[in-house]
């Protein structure tokens, strides 16, 4: 299991459970594309497993990573060098309950390929503060308050992506695997799947975090207990980092093969996937790597195409 998501988990966490959701929702609804009846196509680099992106912010390029389970984000440094003015603040605490001011600025505009997204609220965050993060020199994060106001297809085996506002400027075959998108807090998507035949509610689609599927430690332990999930093997794990600094904890965790998972109108066989103690539950990148990934916020679906071997 790569416990990678761990600043951006949390900062989900923090949108979520914050007493200032009303305000956080107001600022993450804000933005919007310049540009109508677009479609636009470019190429995409792949770092340590994570998609990292060119973006032009004031005639300057930048480093980008594009991640569907997080708000938009900017380094501390950005902040700074670009003199971004604070719009507001929020005291949010982690899931160690450890408290910090988080605050929140505007970026005018951010080119995307050639599409210019305007108004977009964005969380200032110390990279450093996570070694994971600083490690892979970016300089922000394309979140899904940004994403939601365009179509995103994401194509792994070519290592592009196209950004349109109308689906059917997209090829697509005539049979795909479909699911209905749940839209959170801050764009946030998430799907529902039914686990060996019980559904399970708010999978987070989460390109952020470069496991594969998470399920839910208390559905887990219901399975095997029920002999629903014979094949898996337990163990203790050192506990998710918090993003204001590291707690020594160790956690129950399983890895084990399910049956069958429903995804919208198809059925994963066989599929391996982990389950935490306190973790959240998610579809992550080491799952959709090995598919075309289709995002409509607008219609609110999610659309599969498997890669196949030539």
């Amino acid at each position: 299991m790569k416990i990678a998501k761990v600043l951006i988990y949390l900062i989900t966490l923090i949108l979520i459970n914050s007493c200032s959701l009303s305000k956080a929702a107001k600022y993450l609804k804000e933005g919007k594309t310049n540009q109508e009846n677009y479609k636009v196509t470019f190429p995409f680099e792949v770092n340590k497993g994570w998609i990292i992106l060119p973006v032009e912010i004031k005639n300057k390029t930048y480093k980008f990573l594009l991640d569907t389970g997080s708000p938009t984000l900017v380094s501390k440094e950005l902040a700074e060098s670009l003199n971004m003015k604070v719009i507001d603040s929020v005291n949010a605490y982690d899931v160690y309950n450890t408290p910090q001011q988080n605050k929140y600025t505007r970026i005018e505009t951010i080119k995307i390929g050639t599409i210019d997204f305007v108004g977009t609220t964005a969380l200032i965050n110390d990279f450093n503060a996570t070694p994971m993060w600083s490690s892979l020199n970016v300089d922000g994060f394309i979140g899904t308050n940004l994403m939601q106001h365009a179509i995103w297809d994401i194509d792994f085996k070519q290592k592009q992506i196209t950004i349109t506002d109308n689906e059917s400027k997209l090829s697509l075959p005539e049979e795909v695997i479909e699911n209905k998108l749940f839209i959170g807090v801050a764009g946030l998507p998430s799907i529902a799947a039914e686990i060996n035949g019980k559904k399970v509610w708010n999978f987070l689609v989460d390109l952020g975090y470069n496991g594969d599927i998470v399920v839910p430690f208390s559905e887990f332990q219901k399975q095997t207990e029920n002999g629903k999930i014979s094949d898996f093997t337990e163990s203790e794990t050192e506990g998710v980092t918090g993003i204001y600094g590291n707690q020594s904890t160790t956690r129950q965790s399983y890895t084990g093969i399910i049956n069958e998972i429903e995804f919208g109108n198809f059925t994963l066989k066989n599929q391996r996937v982990y389950s935490e103690q306190y973790l959240g539950k998610s579809f992550g990148l080491d799952f959709f790597r090995n598919y075309r990934v289709i995002l409509n916020w607008k219609n609110k679906k999610i659309k599969l195409i498997e890669n196949k071997e030539a």
